[in-house]
């Protein structure tokens, strides 16, 4: 994948700052250019405000063309982020994006698996929303996982889902009101979620598809590397198409700097890439865990 996105430097203004159990935060600014071209998978480079020199690289939650908005979710782990979340509405920053590639669905694939662990949602959840309004008949489920509250509304689900035991209930309401069917995962103890690792939930549910089925599906993840090394393993032992979001510390988010490089196989060769512009989407047997 080439990164061939245009990349606006815009001063955003914050409309909304929403917080969470657990010092997590959904912060919506003002981006009249990059909302119009923001795609689930890519992110933006932040400016934190206060006395935070450096921004911080942050995936996309949504983006809104006809509000001209983005979202950004985090937990405040580290000055940068804590700075952040102390601005008000009406603060202006400046945002940098988008940057990297995102996750590609082919038109040919009729479903998908999303699978987000902690901080890894908002890319994964975003492309389920962007996929159900650019194609209603395709087939969607998500499996989230948090050690933490969840930083978004939940609710009982009335939603089938094969292969899950029915107590096992619980979605967030983003998810269900648009007849996604999808499940929770944590080990806190959460009421409805399984409790467990959130790639036992997908291995439950893929185990319900015909060879025909996986065939026709894509899994789509992005989270703690622990949760990508094992959703990696189960695309390749279910011999299933698989795209991963990596999470890299980056200094510069333009591949300047040259920070945030991993070493990915690339038609049989070993290369080193740089996960902000030619990331941080990448096909799961690229990767070396």
């Amino acid at each position: 994948m080439t990164n061939k996105n245009i990349i606006f430097e815009e001063k955003s203004e914050i409309v909304e700052q929403i917080r969470f159990d657990a010092d997590q935060f959904i912060t919506v600014v003002k981006a009249e250019k990059s909302s119009q071209t923001a795609k689930p998978g890519q992110f933006a480079f932040v400016e934190c405000g206060g006395n935070t020199l450096l921004r911080r690289p942050l995936s996309y939650l949504r983006s809104s063309k006809e509000n001209q908005t983005v979202e950004f979710m985090y937990k405040t782990v580290g000055q940068g982020l804590e700075s952040l979340s102390q601005m008000k509405k009406g603060d202006v920053i400046k945002v940098m994006g988008p940057i990297g590639n995102g996750f590609e669905h082919a038109l040919e694939k009729k479903s998908a698996i999303l699978i987000g662990g902690g901080v890894g949602i908002p890319p994964v959840l975003f492309l389920g929303e962007e996929l159900k309004k650019t194609n209603e008949d395709i087939n969607l489920v998500a499996f989230f996982g948090s050690e933490i509250p969840f930083p978004f509304q939940t609710t009982a689900s009335e939603l089938i889902m094969p292969g899950i035991d029915d107590s096992i209930n619980t979605t967030l309401y983003d998810m269900e009101s648009l007849g996604i069917a999808c499940r929770l995962s944590s080990q806190a103890g959460y009421k409805g979620c399984h409790s467990g690792f959130v790639t036992e939930l997908a291995i439950n549910f893929i185990e319900t598809l015909s060879d025909e089925e996986k065939n026709q599906t894509v899994i789509y993840a992005c989270g703690p590397e622990s949760m990508l090394k094992a959703v990696a393993l189960l695309a390749k032992e279910k011999q299933m198409d698989c795209e991963l979001s990596l999470e890299e510390h980056m200094a510069c988010a333009i591949g300047g700097c040259a920070g945030c490089t991993v070493m990915i196989n690339e038609n049989g060769d070993e290369r080193m890439k740089r996960v902000c512009v030619d990331g941080p989407v990448f096909k799961s047997e690229q990767i070396y865990f």
